[in-house]
């Protein structure tokens, strides 16, 4: 997805917590990113740039102003996602209705589990382990 938009990676973040949260502060989707606020305004001019996105004042701080997903981006993004959509739907209406409830529930647990160690990083950040060398010369 991120290719077939033309966005580097920072700016294909940027735009999927755009389209989570439907608008937010820079500082808010700094703090997202992980960037300085320079570097935010720096991904928010690029997407603005190429019509990603537009910028509203916000409702009740004339001195702050919003960033929200443009109509047009969210439209060429549900174009691009909705086939493979539909062909993942046709896929699950392959199987019985215990079984939709059985892979339903999977991915349900699944995506819990990941979005549960992802806030857990966001609030207690841990250091990387490297990886055990899995190298079997000498065996």
């Amino acid at each position: 997805m991120r290719r077939e938009m033309s966005l580097n990676e920072t700016d294909f973040q940027a735009m999927q917590h755009l389209i989570k949260h439907r608008s937010m502060s820079p500082g808010e989707l700094a703090q997202f990113l992980h960037l300085t606020a320079a570097a935010t305004t720096t991904v928010i001019d690029r997407l603005a740039a190429r019509g990603h996105i537009v910028r509203t004042a916000h409702p009740t701080d004339r001195r702050r102003q919003l960033i929200s997903p443009s109509a047009e981006s969210i439209k060429e993004t549900m174009a691009r996602l909705m086939p493979m959509i539909l062909e993942v739907d046709a896929k699950v209406q392959t199987y019985d209705v215990d079984c939709q409830a059985a892979i339903v529930d999977y991915l349900v647990n699944v995506a819990d589990s990941m979005n549960e160690r992802a806030a857990t990083l966001e609030v207690e950040p841990q250091q990387l382990v490297p990886a055990k060398s899995h190298n079997t010369e000498g065996r």
